[in-house]
């Protein structure tokens, strides 16, 4: 979804405020004779649960009319803050209502007494939390009635204020990629930009960008932490958190906050970097630095002058040096930053660099503690692993990063109401879909990533009494999580094993480039038995998606398949392996090799109507077949990989064992 659309956030707050509504229902219908107190806010919270009810059409009606051309996109319609509190407040409900709900469903009359007589609120914050429910339902149901769209937006949110924000960071964006374009027209500045262009940072923050909800994030952006890390000069800012708290996420949130910010200041520049498993090139720290230059060099024109000047010292430099210094770099990096005012530098994922890691986190830490006039901002997000809190304690404040409860509640209830709307779940009880919400936001201990996981094996079950089975034994961590998906699918058919085996392995292939999904459906679709490959043979990518479930997922921006979590990777290198029963689904490079060089050996000498098995001998594939690799379908292997892996079979006669010692035939395959 749009992570600035609050469509999905209203209906995750109509299903939580179901779930509150129907809590509070079953205390009043329990207690009969309940204090005056608690019978008004059972009335209130049903009111407000039906202007929710009315607000989400309303909703659903504007993001309609957007995308259908309207000329005010309906994301910049409600202040997020409105939002905000109301899920705060039915959060606050639902916890304490939870707590009573057990025991007011007891068969034995004493608990049940027990529990009328625990109600989970004083007085004082019953009256409180009444007061707080009726002017939440008055704001939404006055703006509902509202007798004009442009009313009901004034009421409801500080419009102005809302699409300032917006324009803000459309602005700032537009304007980097505006100079971006005028670089690409200057051919000599391009060659500059080229250069030192390493990463693709853009198309990781796209992804992360959409994956966020909305919604969340805000208690660090618009918190005190950030606004003394963004105005202290030479501000150190470390966010730590365990894996799957959404630290990418809420990287995605600082920036585009730090962009927003520069239309006020403008005289300020950002550049960033996620460093991901998925691209190799993110964990050298050449690259890093290289791309931050760029970044930089967009943003002025002198700073990129500076970047010019040390383009044409590296072209003048003998051929050792031609490639730029990590010192170079760094140089370069403060020079530039003395054409702003105050420079932010976003970094997420520096635990993922592996064997670089050390060397990464000292060497751009060092390029905030070597500033001398304090003019860079440097914001780290990482786990929070040894080697990066002894580097970076005391100098950098520390923030512990975990999805907030309101934030995991409100997720969920939105996951909920999207997964029904899709007819992907179904249920013949509204008290399970209670029960759900519940056992996930008590159960995610700050996981975004265990959440979603939990909820596609719920989707994935065939009954009311299965899940409800199922949150009962709930897997604790991801790993285990990911040790439940892998020993259910142990259970399949061969075919189907065999098909999870090879994706997995294919995916964790180095990342020079990654498959795409055409290419990777046919070559899970090769048999190694076989002489041919026709269409019937070939394994749909929605197979590929139902049996590997929450494990891989497709990239929207490269079309690629990836796994859905770098946690999903790391399980599968380093656990997995060592598992008694579900070892065989480990991954490791070797593993890798050895398929992807059997499936390319076998797929050089299949059958076709056009052409025969290669001839074993290097002379007959010359003279009788001089095109026979063009012959070849192209999803699978690149005319580079082709040839290269031709001339190997030809000099093996088309009997090559694969052995170890040929692994490139195979690395070349995921290679342009």
């Amino acid at each position: 979804m749009d992570p600035l659309s609050i469509s999905a956030s209203i209906a995750g707050l109509v299903s939580l405020a179901d779930l509150v509504f129907r809590q509070t229902k079953k205390y009043v219908k329990s207690a009969r004779g309940s204090y005056k107190e608690v019978n008004d806010l059972y009335r209130e919270v049903q009111g407000l649960s039906n202007v929710l009810h009315k607000l989400s059409l309303v909703a659903f009606d504007l993001e309609l009319e957007a995308t259908e051309g309207a000329t005010i996109p309906f994301e910049t319609a409600i202040d997020p803050s409105c939002i905000r509190e109301c899920d705060l407040l039915l959060g606050r409900l639902r916890k304490g209502l939870s707590d009573t709900k057990s025991d007011l469903g007891s068969s034995s009359a004493f608990n049940r007494l027990q529990a009328l007589l625990k109600w989970p609120f004083s007085s004082t914050e019953t009256r409180e939390l009444l007061d707080d429910v009726r002017r939440q339902k008055q704001v939404i149901d006055t703006a509902i009635a509202a007798d004009s769209l442009g009313k009901m937006r004034s009421i409801l949110s500080n419009q102005e204020k809302i699409s300032a924000e917006m324009s803000d960071i459309q602005t700032a964006a537009q304007q980097i990629l505006d100079n971006q374009a005028q670089v690409f027209a200057d051919k000599q500045k391009k060659a500059v930009f080229d250069f030192f262009s390493k990463i693709d940072h853009r198309a990781e923050f796209e992804k992360n960008k959409r994956l966020r909800h909305s919604q969340t994030s805000l208690w660090l952006t618009q918190g005190q932490d950030f606004d003394e890390w963004y105005s202290t000069p030479g501000g150190r800012m470390w966010c730590s958190g365990i894996p799957g708290a959404g630290k990418s996420v809420i990287a995605v949130s600082v920036i585009e906050e730090c962009l927003r910010r520069r239309e006020v200041y403008k005289d300020t520049a950002v550049a960033y970097v996620f460093c991901t498993y998925r691209d190799a090139s993110t964990y050298e720290l050449s690259a890093i630095l290289s791309s931050l230059c760029a970044q930089l060099a967009l943003h002025n024109e002198q700073a990129l002058e500076v970047l010019s000047n040390y383009h044409e010292e590296l072209k003048k430099g003998s051929c050792s040096a031609s490639q730029p210094s990590t010192d170079g770099l760094v140089r370069v990096v403060h020079e530039m930053s003395s054409f702003f005012s105050s420079v932010y530098l976003v970094i997420d994922g520096l635990d993922e660099c592996g064997d670089h890691l050390a060397t990464n986190v000292r060497s751009l830490t060092g390029i905030s503690l070597s500033q001398r006039e304090k003019l860079i901002n440097l914001a780290i997000l990482s786990r929070d692993e040894l080697i990066i809190r002894q580097s970076l304690e005391p100098m950098f404040h520390h923030i512990e990063i975990a999805a907030q409860p309101e934030d995991i509640q409100l997720y969920v209830a939105s996951q909920l109401e999207e997964r029904i709307k899709t007819m992907n779940l179904k249920f013949r009880n509204l008290e399970l879909k209670d029960q759900i919400m519940t056992e996930l936001v008590d159960g995610a201990q700050g996981m975004f990533r265990w959440v979603a996981c939990q909820l596609d094996h719920i989707c994935n079950l065939p009954s009311d009494r299965a899940r409800r089975y199922a949150l009962g034994k709930l897997p604790p961590t991801l790993p285990a999580t990911y040790e439940r998906i892998l020993t259910e699918l142990d259970k399949l058919n061969d075919e189907a094993k065999q098909l999870v085996q090879r994706t997995l392995l294919l995916i964790s292939l180095p990342p020079l480039r990654q498959l795409t999904f055409d290419e990777l459906c046919e070559a899970i679709s090769v048999d190694l038995d076989s002489d041919t490959l026709v269409d019937d043979d070939l394994v749909e990518k929605e197979e590929v998606l139902r049996w590997c479930g929450s494990l891989v997922r497709q990239s929207v921006e490269s079309r690629t398949v990836e796994f859905s979590h770098f946690t999903v990777q790391k399980y599968l290198e380093e656990d997995c392996p060592k598992h008694p029963t579900i070892h065989q689904y480990g991954v490791s490079k070797d593993k890798a090799y050895a398929l992807l060089g059997s499936l390319c050996l076998r797929y050089l000498t299949l059958k076709a109507p056009n052409y025969q098995l290669l001839p074993e001998s290097a002379k007959a594939a010359e003279s009788e077949h001089p095109s026979i690799m063009d012959n070849l379908r192209p999803s699978f292997i690149s005319p580079s990989a082709r040839h290269r892996a031709a001339q190997i079979l030809v000099r093996a006669g088309a009997k090559h064992d694969l052995q170890l010692e040929t692994p490139f035939i195979s690395y070349n395959l995921a290679c342009p």
